[in-house]
């Protein structure tokens, strides 16, 4: 065996053996010596497969690749959360535990082939300074084209270290040519609060969009800020908050709970697993009453936070059932580029519920499923265990944060989300913006920007299929299979001439969708991040939810009784 095939499996299995070293050392008996010999046993059978297929197989393979599919595949087998992060995805996962990284300061997303600023560039960054407006298409960096490369090329492109350089050519409408910009990177820091502000004469609205390390602070901020314009009352919006850092989650919730009470729990195989999360200062807001909002994308440590505030009946939690994450991971390092992102344990509320849903992996990958504790096993056999807050209300674990006041959620028509895969509000958006730069905040959706859209719709080719023509599509095809086609020709004939009628009218039944995302839209392209979200509090059936509960201190002040759920 060559050197280089030596190296090949001895990297193998110490990549195998991470973590173990130590465990080999504390062998109590047979059952843990069985355990670890069948570990180190099936490390050394690994490396060998791997050694067999890049020696000796008919074609020669990638062995990069070749690692990637087994790496990726193990880690499949376990759950959805346990990842190798190399790359683009540890400059994503600096910016959480960071809450910066080096940069331009604009998100980038992909629209009509090109990488293109998706929303308004961060207040005070190069991208704001320079004029960078959002809708404006990334052609070139540093004079190589743009076109069809994916968003995490054209991301690792315009980061890099601050006070060095990268020019870009975009595109933005209304302009003839190309419009070029020298840009020097500096230190982006990316802000959680997305919005912070009075909503009314009474009560203020905090939209959190992430957990990073700065999430805590700029609550706390928030909720001061707040408080001299006199609220009396505080919306925290965690909706489609896919979480973030379990400390950031901590401090969250103590700006709003009383000094000592316990917030979340952690549980895991190993002893430093097991740890207890207090609230470690007076709150900023302990009295203000309080409403938390998530829904269905509202997970990890938007659950915590929601979970705790409703398990201590701190505040009312209204919208949708959150997603039901209750998995800790912790970074483990690997190599300098990659690190493996690892399931090490649970947590729990201090009801004592669990927010994480139903079991994620196979059986057949778990050891001894019947070592594990009574009590546990009878969690996962109960769909909906019961569990009391601390007045006593009835709470339910077994996936997700159900709140307190449900809200049915908007379901978007078939005709809606064509409108939103393929781009065409946001690029009317950015048309009229280009044109109408005079125009005021707080501006209405007229007659005549819904008829200008409808005419764009035409222009551009908009291509509508509705869900019932898809359904006879399919069974045309199934019936020239089963060859009676030419007896159904008259009634299929018929029922696509009333699908047809039927879509000439998905404009206006959808019109009311129409002008709130055209009104956010626009307003983004014009203004900023926050102009969007204030066009956004219209019609926003969850905020009107809210505000009624506040503004009735006798209802409000009964959902957190006793007797309140």
């Amino acid at each position: 065996m060559s050197i280089k095939k030596k190296l090949v499996v001895l990297v193998i299995l110490a990549i195998g053996s991470i973590g173990f070293s130590t465990s080999f050392s504390k062998w109590m008996n047979g059952e843990e010596n069985d355990y670890y010999s069948s570990i180190r046993k099936n490390t050394i059978l690994f490396g060998e497969v791997y050694k067999q297929i890049a020696d000796k197989y008919v074609e020669k393979v990638d062995p990069e690749k070749l690692m990637r599919v087994g790496i990726n595949a193990m880690l499949d087998s376990v759950d959805p959360y346990t990842v190798l992060i190399e790359d683009e995805d540890n400059v994503q996962l600096q910016i959480i535990t960071q809450g910066k990284y080096g940069g331009l300061g604009m998100l980038v997303g992909y629209q009509d082939s090109w990488p293109t600023v998706v929303e308004p560039p961060y207040e005070g960054t190069p991208a704001m300074k320079a004029g960078i407006r959002e809708g404006d298409k990334i052609i070139e960096i540093d004079g190589v084209s743009t076109k069809e490369k994916n968003v995490s090329e054209v991301a690792s492109k315009l980061r890099g270290e601050k006070g060095t350089a990268v020019t870009i050519k975009i595109r933005r409408q209304g302009e003839p040519e190309p419009i070029e910009f020298r840009l020097i990177r500096a230190e982006i820091v990316i802000n959680d609060v997305e919005y912070g502000g009075m909503i009314n004469d009474e009560v203020g609205y905090i939209k959190l969009t992430r957990f990073s390390k700065n999430a805590a602070r700029e609550v706390a901020d928030a909720v001061r800020k707040l408080q001299q314009e006199n609220a009396k009352g505080i919306v925290l919006d965690l909706r489609n908050n896919p979480g973030g850092l379990l400390e950031a989650a901590v401090g969250v919730s103590d700006v709003f709970l009383p000094k000592g009470k316990l917030i979340v729990s952690t549980r895991g195989r190993s002893d430093e697993t097991v740890q207890e999360y207090f609230s470690e200062r007076d709150a900023i807001a302990d009295d203000l009453p309080l409403v938390v909002l998530i829904n269905g994308l509202s997970a990890s440590a938007s659950e915590i936070v929601s979970g705790a505030i409703q398990d201590l009946d701190r505040g009312v939690v209204i919208g949708r059932k959150s997603f039901g994450k209750g998995l800790v991971q912790s970074v483990v390092g690997l190599t300098r580029d990659a690190r493996l992102k690892l399931t090490t344990a649970k947590y729990y509320l201090p009801s004592g519920r669990l927010i994480q849903k139903d079991h994620y992996s196979e059986d057949i990958l778990l050891a001894d499923a019947d070592a594990n504790s009574a009590a546990e096993m009878d969690e996962l056999e109960s769909a909906h265990p019961r569990f009391q807050t601390a007045v006593g209300r009835s709470v339910y674990g077994g996936g997700g944060i159900e709140p307190d006041i449900e809200v049915e959620a908007d379901t978007l028509t078939h005709f809606e989300s064509a409108l939103i895969r393929q781009s065409m509000i946001f690029n009317y958006a950015v048309v009229y913006a280009a044109s109408h730069e005079n125009l005021k905040k707080g501006f209405d959706v007229t007659p005549e920007i819904l008829s200008d859209f409808h005419r764009f719709l035409d222009e551009k080719g908009f291509d509508y299929s509705s869900k019932a023509e898809e359904e006879l599509d399919a069974f045309r095809d199934a019936a020239e299979k089963e060859g009676f086609s030419e007896s159904v020709k008259t009634a299929l004939a018929q029922i696509e001439k009333q699908i047809e009628l039927a879509q000439k009218d998905q404009f206006a039944h959808s019109e009311e969708f129409i002008k709130r995302q055209l009104a956010m839209e626009i307003s983004a392209k014009l203004w900023d991040t926050q102009t969007k979200i204030e066009a956004g509090f219209r019609d926003d059936k969850d905020l009107e939810a809210a505000l009624t509960l506040l503004s009735d201190k006798a209802s409000y002040e009964a959902r957190l009784s006793k007797i309140g759920k």
